[in-house]
């Protein structure tokens, strides 16, 4: 896997539990 690739993965997984994510998950759970 190359950096860019595990960097990009990072970025989209903080962005999901951290960022907009959790604001769907939020407006879902209710």
């Amino acid at each position: 896997m190359d950096t860019t690739t595990l960097i990009i993965v990072i970025v989209v997984l903080f962005l999901l539990f951290g960022g907009g994510g959790g604001y769907f998950y939020s407006r879902r759970r209710r």
